[in-house]
């Protein structure tokens, strides 16, 4: 009788187990997203709205820095499907103009071999697809092309980006704005490195030119993945002219993996920059997210 008593109590715990454990990876799967999705409070939009889904920081991980074998191959599917679900309720509860990736898209992107570059690009599309009628714009990160610490920015480097994400300077025009992309990743460090020179100086060619590119009637926003206060004081010179020249109304930028709103006078000049989280759960900060502008 006992042994009896013991095995319908051995079956029921085995039961509430195998049930808690169901409702527990629900939860952690499905649940947190649906309740943020739920959540969420979304600006009303308007037909001549400018309105913009930025994604800062997803750092795809690559192949050289994970662990070899199944651990690996674990880490890398867990975060695509993390980030596919994330970007998919974002689209599911707001209709995009532009889609704008603000830099460090891929973990390994200046490192990976071109073959491992190709992989990337396949998983990035398959986690990020959009609309046709959304835009898609691309900003380079430091992990993306190099340009911080012992990470060498150089032209192939760009070149590479460029053919797999577009322009690195840009102007995107779109209803009655102009998003001007900025490469700000060649402007982290206080001198570039020698190797570093030609990319320095295409963005502040860029910067030089840029004037004839753009409308005047058009509200301007500018995008780079390095905020404003983080660009080495060294380029003050480029940084006042791109700004006296595009007068921006807004700016976005990522890099700092947490949030931040910050107010920038440049002489009589005002305009307010919105610092975007990372989307990513692997960069360590409770604060992760994608955010929305309804301009």
């Amino acid at each position: 009788m006992l042994k009896k008593c013991l095995w319908y109590w051995y079956i029921f715990t085995l039961k509430v187990s195998l049930v808690l454990l169901v409702i527990v990876v629900f939860i952690g799967e499905f649940g947190c997203f649906l309740w943020a999705f739920f959540t969420w409070r979304i600006p009303d939009q308007s037909r001549d709205s400018l309105n913009l889904l930025l994604i800062s920081d997803s750092q795809i991980p690559g192949y050289k820095e994970e662990p070899e074998g199944i651990q690996g191959c674990i880490t890398r599917v867990d975060t695509d499907w993390y980030l596919f679900k994330a970007f998919y309720l974002a689209l599911a509860s707001f209709s995009p103009d532009a889609v704008i990736h603000l830099g460090d898209i891929l973990d390994e992107g200046s490192i990976a071999t071109d073959e491992q570059y190709e992989e990337y690009k396949a998983r990035h599309d398959k986690i990020f697809h959009t609309f046709d009628r959304s835009e898609r714009i691309y900003v380079a990160g430091d992990n993306d092309i190099g340009g911080e610490w012992s990470d060498i920015l150089t032209e192939q480097k760009t070149l590479r980006f460029q053919r797999h994400f577009g322009p690195i300077n840009d102007v995107v025009k779109l209803k009655s704005f102009q998003i001007i992309k900025i490469n700000s990743a060649s402007l982290l460090r206080r001198k570039p490195f020698r190797e570093e020179r030609k990319i320095y100086n295409k963005t502040v060619d860029f910067i030089n030119t840029l004037s004839p590119k753009l409308d005047k009637e058009k509200i301007s926003i500018l995008v780079g993945h390095v905020p404003i206060d983080e660009i080495s004081v060294k380029h003050d010179v480029p940084l006042r002219k791109l700004i006296r020249t595009m007068k921006p109304t807004y700016a976005f930028s990522g890099h700092l993996h947490e949030p931040a709103t910050v107010q920038h006078e440049f002489g009589i000049f005002t305009f307010t920059e919105y610092v975007v989280p990372t989307c990513s759960y692997r960069m360590g900060t409770k604060m992760m997210g994608a955010a929305v502008a309804v301009v």
